[in-house]
């Protein structure tokens, strides 16, 4: 069987200091659940790398707690979304920030299956645009794995971020449902099951020829941005079948949109100039690296959900 591609291709932005394995003990999942925060307020000192949070001189709290520093009005966060967000994390009491998206200089995307379940538990049920502190008992962070070592973080600490919520992709986001169409579907070499703007799945058509140069088909173009080239992050869903339909995947419903890093080399750098919210179909021909996962031809079909920058190349 062949091996599926996003291994090879999707490359996460997941920082060590809130990713975790899915057996964190999760909460309520919906932060307009959880108290009020009840303690002297954190506050957040500092800007841009320096960003970081000062403790007061209280015991920490045994219990999830959110404290929303500016109420965001954009779309609601789901409990399964795919997040971008700033933040910084410390242990509390400490100083020194274990990890921080401020300190990169580009925010960090991440689905909330994918985190200690306090950040799920506290971002669901947010809005975008939302800044906030949550502070982490050790049961929804890292007690559960017996703390991280790695970020100096030990089995009972509670640990404490300020995010600022960005953007927030749904499981079954795709493309604008009223992008303007540009290919001839029924000429197109794949049959596509699905609406535009909805979850799809895809098939190649019997006996057409396999692709011998790689190639960039705009179905449906959106109204949103271009994509940037390297140095850009784009977030995406798709649906891809190998050319004689033995195997396939899909993004859409299972795992939600993916990061993908432009000018690192995939089928992908072929959406560089397209814009936000349009369906792509990439055909891909067959490679001689036999030990490539990839290496039969495959279609893909995309749809661009959005995109990030990353940090300006240093002079």
């Amino acid at each position: 069987m062949k091996r599926k591609i996003t291994a090879l291709f999707l490359v996460g932005i997941l920082a060590f200091g809130i990713a975790a394995c899915s057996g964190s003990e999760s909460g309520k999942g919906k932060a307009d659940k959880l108290p009020a925060w009840n303690g002297e307020k954190l506050e957040l000192v500092g800007k841009d790398a320096s960003t970081k949070i000062k403790f007061p001189a209280t015991k920490a709290p045994e219990k999830l707690e959110v404290q929303v520093d500016k109420a965001g009005d954009g779309k609601e966060v789901s409990a399964d979304d795919f997040v971008i967000a700033h933040y910084v994390g410390q242990v509390w009491g400490n100083d020194k920030p274990f990890d921080s998206s401020f300190e990169r200089g580009v925010p960090s995307g991440f689905s909330l299956n994918q985190v200690i379940a306090g950040w799920k538990d506290g971002l669901a049920g947010q809005k975008v645009g939302t800044h906030l502190m949550l502070s982490v008992p050790a049961n929804l962070g890292y007690g559960p794995q017996g703390g991280n070592k790695n970020a100096g973080i030990g089995p009972e600490d509670v640990i404490s971020f300020y995010i600022e919520i960005i953007d927030s992709y749904g499981r079954n986001q795709a493309g604008e449902a009223n992008a303007t169409k540009e290919a001839d579907i029924a000429k197109l070499p794949v049959e596509i099951t699905g609406e535009l703007g909805a979850p799809i799945e895809v098939k190649v058509k019997s006996g057409i020829p396999e692709p011998t140069a790689q190639k960039a088909t705009v179905i449906a173009r959106g109204s949103g941005k271009p994509l940037g080239d390297k140095n850009t992050t784009a977030y995406i869903q798709y649906a891809m079948s190998f050319w004689d339909n033995s195997n396939g995947e899909s993004t859409y419903v299972s795992t939600g949109p993916q990061p993908v890093q432009i000018g690192g080399g995939s089928v992908f750098d072929s959406l560089v100039g397209i814009p936000i919210g349009s369906r792509v179909l990439i055909e891909k021909p067959a490679t001689s690296d036999t030990k490539s996962p990839t290496a039969g031809a495959y279609a893909v079909v995309v749809d661009i959900v959005g995109q990030m920058a990353g940090p300006a190349p240093q002079e």
